[in-house]
This record gives structure tokens, sequence and C-alpha cells, in this order.
């Protein structure tokens, strides 16, 4: 009969343990361990297909809870042959580059499971005691365990040996509960929970950071579509300047309510680019803006009296050199700064600007529309342009009695022609559909300019 002897081995965990005296036929003594797994395989291999339709329930429950205990301990085994295995560096010896590449090449697993399994290895065995021994036990599965090594790997230098103790532990009472996405979650504020005072001071850092770099990155483009002349704006914002953006546009871009001319049919997008121009616009109106080249920023336009008189031709943007269409000169020419360019006894000259609705004048406007004077328009005086009924271009004058505030979207409808206005025998504004919104063509008024 076979004896065998009992001799103790130096190892830590799972990898301590015994080996057996000689075994059969002169082999090398086995480990402890290598017997009992040989040993429930070959039982589990018995057993296996199993039977399992004369089980109850109760027990068939408590069966898949044990099996799920026993996957966490072999799992826990595994784990300690992976740590010896690379703390032999048996891979590089077998000529892999790495543990990790050596293991994936053995078991036929991804190379990502490979090297997950390496990093947890390392983990349990150096830093993650009672989640070792809470694998060791069956209590947590591997899942979970990789969640808490990731999450205290990943906790700032700034958190001690402590903190990081008392983050392991607390992890470990929320994975008996949580399913490991759960879990992972956890993890990602935990450090609140161990300790609020580092998390707050860690919080304010890192956000410092993230602004500080974010507003190095700060970046914007104009480029001009080569297709057309429209121009494309891309680029990207810190979080402080993409608030001020939407605070300062977002206003400007709601919906038109329902007029006369019908629903807003704008699309939020577009919203948002009308709100874009609506800002520039009361920005370079303002006076506001820092001088270049000694004067205010405006745009330049230039075009001929003929092209601007019949609205025939094209003008030009003078900084861009985009063409752009008469009728559109002649709608910002309704309330502009306009100065002539010509020849002057052989010389080149400019006259001065002269800015067209100002002043009394304006104020006056003002004060009998409210705003935005076409039917069913809620827009204030500052959304508003002064525009000429009859155009100063044919010698109408800019008077309070030729003239009607607009917004821009209903400045640019006047400007095509399909609708008209006038100033009806009271004085106030009134307007003229064209034929496929009233065949009878009634003059239209806003509801605010009868109260």
């Amino acid at each position: 009969m076979e004896t065998a002897t009992t001799t103790a081995t130096r190892g830590t965990g799972a990898g301590a343990g015994t080996t057996t005296g000689p075994g059969p036929d002169g082999q090398a003594p086995r480990h402890g361990l290598s017997v009992l797994v040989s040993r429930m395989r070959a039982r589990l291999g018995e057993e296996l297909p199993p039977v399992l339709w004369s089980m109850a329930e109760d027990e068939l429950v408590d069966l898949l809870v044990d099996l799920q205990g026993l996957l966490a301990q072999a799992e826990a085994a595994t784990l300690a042959a992976v740590r010896e295995v690379d703390r032999r560096d048996l891979g590089r010896t077998a000529g892999a580059t790495s543990t990790a590449t050596w293991l994936s090449g053995l078991l036929r697993i991804r190379p990502g499971k490979a090297n997950r399994r390496v990093k947890l290895a390392r983990d349990l065995d150096t830093t993650l005691a009672m989640t070792h021994t809470a694998l060791n036990a069956g209590d947590i599965d591997v899942d979970a365990a990789d969640v808490i090594a990731h999450t205290i790997r990943n906790l700032p230098s700034e958190a001690g040996p402590d903190v990081r103790f008392d983050a392991e532990r607390a992890m470990l009472d929320h994975a008996r509960v949580f399913h490991p996405q759960d879990l992972t979650r956890i993890g990602t504020t935990i450090l609140g929970t161990v300790d609020p005072d580092l998390a707050d001071r860690i919080l304010a850092k890192k956000l410092a950071d993230d602004e500080a770099r974010a507003a190095r990155r700060r970046e914007l483009s104009i480029q001009d579509d080569p297709y057309s002349t429209s121009s494309f704006l891309r680029g990207k914002l810190d979080a402080e300047t993409a608030d001020m953006l939407r605070t300062a546009i977002e206003p400007l871009a709601k919906p038109r309510p329902t007029d006369a001319d019908g629903p807003d049919t704008r699309t939020a997008s577009q919203r948002l680019g009308d709100g874009f121009h609506e800002l520039l616009r009361r920005y370079l109106d303002s006076g506001e803006s820092p001088t270049h080249a000694g004067e205010k920023p405006h745009l330049v336009i230039t075009i001929t009296d003929t092209n601007l008189a019949d609205g025939t031709g094209h003008a030009t943007l003078l900084r861009t050199g985009t063409p752009i269409s008469a009728r559109t000169a002649q709608r910002m020419a309704c309330d502009a700064k306009v100065s002539y360019w010509g020849i002057v006894n052989g010389q080149q000259a400019l006259t001065d600007g002269t800015r067209l609705f100002v002043g009394r004048t304006r104020r006056l406007l003002e004060l009998r529309d409210r705003g935005c004077a076409f039917p069913g328009c809620d827009r204030p005086p500052a959304w508003c342009d002064g525009h000429h009924i009859i155009a100063w271009l044919q010698g109408g004058p800019t008077t309070v009695d030729n003239g009607v505030l607009l917004c821009g979207h209903h400045h640019r409808l006047i400007h095509q022609g399909a609708w008209h206005v006038r100033l009806a025998d009271d004085g106030q504004p009134e307007f003229i559909p064209p034929e496929w919104i009233d065949k009878t063509r009634q003059p239209q008024r806003n509801n605010r300019l009868r109260t």
C-alpha cells in the first residue's frame, strides 16, 4: 500500500498548501491543490450531464447559489496560479512578451481578458487582502473583484493607505448587494463616501485643471463655402464660453408667434442661426465694441447708385469681397450709415456717413409702434430696424410719417415685395397681404397698436 508524506510549502493565499509524497510510477510529488482540482473535475465529470427534473425548486435555487460560489472559488484559485506564474515570469521564459500574452495562448482566451486576470491577480496579492479573502470564500464573484480592483487602482494619488482600505471595505459591502454594473457606478463616487473632504479638494483641483485646459483649447474658425455665399462656423468652446453663448442667443432664438404670414416654420438650428445674427447686429449697433483702424467696426457695402435705387445687379461686402443681392443692400440701407464715394475735382472722395433713423426720430417710432409693427409679431423695439415706407432712394424722407419699426424677419419679408406697408388715416401702420393669403387684400394691423 502506497504511503504519502506531507511537507509544508512556502506561499501566499491559494498558493500556500501541501505536497503529497511520490506519486505512482515514481512521478514527482503533487501539490495538494492540484490533487483537489483533479478529483473535483473527475467527480463532476461522473455526475454530468445532470438529471435535475426530480430536484425540488428550493434545492435548485440553492444549487445555483452554491455553483456560483464554487465558480468564484475556482476563479480565486486560478488567479493565485496566475500570480505565481507572473512572479516566476514563466511567460517570458517560454518566449512570450508578457505573462498576459503567454496566458492568452495557453488558455485560448482573449488578450484583454488575460491582461485583466494578470492585473487582478497582482492586486489581490499585494493590496486587496479583504477582496482576496471574500473571493476565496465565494462571497463575491470575479467580476465584482475586478470592479473593486479597478476602483482602488484608479483612486487619486492623494488617497493614502487608510482611505484605500476604507474604500475597499465599502466596495465589498456594496458588492454583496449590487450587480457589477451598478458597482461600477458606485465606484466612481466611492471617494466621496469614505473621505468627502478629500473628494471635494480633488474635484475642485480637477475642475480647475479641466477648465484651464478647455480655455487653452478654445477655438473658432470661419471658412467660406466655395459653392455659395455662406460660411461655415466651426469651433470648440469651454463650458463658460458655451454657457455665455447660450445665455445670449437663446432668448433671441425663441419661435416667433404665429402672425399674419403664418406660423414660425424654422428649425431649432435655424432659430439659433438667426439669433446669432441678431446678437451680432445688436453688438455692432451698441457702440460698445473696441475701435479697429481708428473707428468702430461696421459692415461696408459697395454698390452703384443705380443698382441701389433699382434693386438690380449686386453689391459687395468690402471686407470679404462676398457678393450680395441689391435687394439685401436696399434693406440694410433702410437703417444704416450711408456714405457716397466718387471722383471730386479729379480726386477720389468719400462723404461722411449719415445715419438715417436716429435720435428723436427713432424714439418717436418706438413710442408709436412699441416694437415690430407687423401683424402678430411681438418683437420689442431693440429687435427692430427703422424701415422707410417710401424708400429714401426714391426720395422718401427719414421721418416718423414715412417710417415703421420691423424686426429682422419682417423687414426682409417687406423687402421681398409680397407684403406692403402704409400708414392709415389715423397714423398707424397697416399691412396689405399678398393674394395667396387674402384674395381681398384687406389691410391688417398688429393688435398691440389697437390698445
